[in-house]
């Protein structure tokens, strides 16, 4: 994790009008960012940004978002640890 700078996310999303909820759901994009060891979900529809915590807490929100329907999640990562692959293996010794 160390070698990501961020996450993009592109999860389904209940639509509303005011404080009603319709029954649609459509996709919404959101973004994670570490900042001084915190994660924060960059979330637009959020007031402001939400402290997630650290890597253990930033692991769960990740799953909890991946285990809806059809989610997708990008990782924003430096074009050398994308060419090397460094961002796959944890054990990687350019870390």
């Amino acid at each position: 994790m160390s070698k990501v700078h961020g996450y993009i996310l592109n999860v389904p999303s209940r639509v509303s009008l005011g404080i009603v909820s319709l029954p649609v759901r459509r996709r919404h994009w959101l973004a994670v960012r570490q900042v001084n060891g915190q994660y924060y979900n960059l979330d637009s529809k959020l007031k402001s940004p939400a402290c997630i915590g650290g890597e253990a807490e930033l692991r769960t929100f990740l799953s909890e978002q991946l285990s809806q329907d059809v989610a997708e999640m990008l990782l924003v990562v430096q074009r050398e640890v994308e060419e090397d692959g460094s961002w796959l293996n944890p054990d990687s010794p350019n870390e």
